[in-house]
């Protein structure tokens, strides 16, 4: 019998989640944990085919989840669900191993595609990464290149700069840099209002202009 695991803290997307599986795996068996370690306890006792993964949720740290996942259940398909921009964030997770990334907003068609492309191990991003990462490829500029130094900022803003660009999330950057969650959100404001940005997209577009 099939067995899904739902990691996600927000309880009208795991009732969503747990509709659209049900339709697509009538016998599976679906559990669901609000976070990481909770998350983790149940990989490591129990096998699981599916992880349905978000990757802003309480105990989680970025990329190094999927590698914690593979420590215990190597061969176990992970397909991250996020709120967060699959444009500066999905290849980054596919890289560091995950099978597909999935939009939140994505529409139910698109969940199923996604869910049924992941379980026949292949990789599956939406049609706008698969564009964007074309793009790179016909460019030569694929957009993980690292921004060049922009005045203005101070050295440890710069250095925040750089780490948003790359994808980080603000749990991540503070772990990473050893500050507080909420000082690394002054920083990230303190960099949009002097580069006059509202989000991360058009901040790596400023810097790479």
């Amino acid at each position: 019998m099939m067995k899904i695991l739902l990691i996600e803290d927000h309880f009208l997307v795991r009732t969503s989640q747990r509709i659209v599986l049900n339709e697509l795996y009538h016998q599976a068996t679906i559990a669901e944990a609000v976070g990481f370690d909770d998350g983790m306890s149940q990989i490591q006792t129990s096998p699981f085919d599916l992880i349905l993964l978000d990757i802003d949720i309480p105990g989680g740290k970025g990329k190094s989840m999927i590698e914690r996942i593979r420590e215990v259940q190597p061969g176990v398909v992970i397909l991250i669900c996020s709120g967060a921009d699959e444009q500066l964030h999905a290849l980054e997770y596919i890289a560091s191993g995950a099978n597909g990334y999935l939009s939140k907003s994505a529409e139910k068609a698109e969940i199923i595609t996604a869910i049924t492309t992941v379980m026949k191990k292949n990789r599956y991003v939406s049609q706008a990464v698969q564009e964007r990462l074309l793009d790179a490829v016909s460019t030569g500029n694929p957009s993980a290149k690292r921004p060049k130094t922009v005045t203005g900022l101070s050295d440890r803003e710069k250095e925040v700069m750089h780490m948003l660009i790359e994808g980080k999330w603000i749990k991540e950057i503070a772990l990473d840099l050893n500050l507080r969650a909420n000082t690394i959100s002054t920083f990230k404001a303190r960099i949009f209002q002097k580069m006059g940005v509202s989000s991360v997209i058009e901040l790596a577009r400023k810097v790479r202009d």
